[in-house]
């Protein structure tokens, strides 16, 4: 089974829809601005997929250039903004800043993509908050497609505080028995291949083909990845489906993704507009 994330997005950005629409027949409108303080081209085309989504969605964007002296003025005057619902700091931030404490100096309530010590925290508490919204894209879509993750396996390769780590708590909170990897793991073949589910999340081009996973396990690719002008993910799509129920890249996580970060705008506005 292909675990496609076309519909459950559709069905994401409707709600999401319908909510800022409501917003605006009481005078608000959800706004966006992503703080860049670096040259990057791989964030250049991220700001132009999220642009696009703002604009079909009717969410006011702007992005906020600044540098490595200023950033943190910059997010705090953001932050004492009430017309501006949700703020991204972009990475990479310039050599010599310290990320860390750029995130600290954000308004936890405006965080969208859940990256503050704050919000992190929460998910390690099981208390609501912004989650980081790929790790909570890879939830939601197990979730639509009812995978069960009561006592199961769940093997993760990639221990980003984005993706792997926020996702292992996320995973354990529904009693999943969780294994994080990474590329220090010994005989991580093995353990993927004992997998009820696997997360891949390394950022390495095909790298799990079937070889790696479990008969009937569930592969959630959350790799991307671009390979002769071609994205692809860390999974061999073609060899693992043939064994296993599999996530597309792109097409898959990514698309739940972007719609997450559409919702987490709105909920911002309305959280700042109690």
């Amino acid at each position: 089974m292909v675990l496609s994330g076309a519909e459950l997005s559709k069905k994401i950005k409707e709600s999401t829809k319908e909510e800022i629409s409501a917003l605006k027949a009481e005078g608000i409108t959800p706004a966006l601005r992503c703080v860049v303080s670096s040259a990057d081209r791989s964030t250049d085309v991220y700001l132009n997929s999220i642009k696009k989504n703002c604009e079909k969605l009717g969410i006011d964007f702007a992005k906020v250039v600044t540098d490595g002296e200023h950033i943190i003025e910059d997010v705090k005057k953001l932050n004492d903004d009430k017309k501006i619902s949700g703020i991204m700091i972009m990475h990479p931030v310039p050599q010599g800043v310290n990320e860390i404490a750029v995130l600290e100096s954000l308004n936890p309530l405006k965080d969208v993509e859940g990256r503050t010590p704050q919000n992190l925290g929460k998910v390690l508490l099981g208390v609501e908050s912004f989650t980081p919204c790929t790790a909570q894209a890879v939830m939601e879509l197990l979730d639509y497609y009812k995978v069960d993750l009561k006592g199961a396996n769940v093997t993760i390769v990639g221990r980003s505080t984005t993706v792997g780590k926020p996702l292992s708590l996320m995973m354990l909170s529904k009693d999943a028995t969780v294994t994080v990897c990474h590329s220090k793991t010994r005989d991580l073949k093995e353990k993927t291949k004992n997998a009820d589910v696997l997360i891949a999340a390394v950022g390495k081009a095909k790298m799990f083909d079937a070889e790696w996973v479990k008969e009937g396990a569930v592969v959630i690719d959350v790799g991307i990845n671009v390979v002769n002008g071609k994205v692809v993910g860390d999974v061999d799509f073609e060899s693992v489906s043939q064994k296993a129920s599999v996530s597309k890249v792109p097409g898959g996580v990514g698309s739940v993704t972007s719609a997450i970060l559409m919702r987490n705008v709105v909920k911002a506005a309305q959280l700042n507009n109690q």
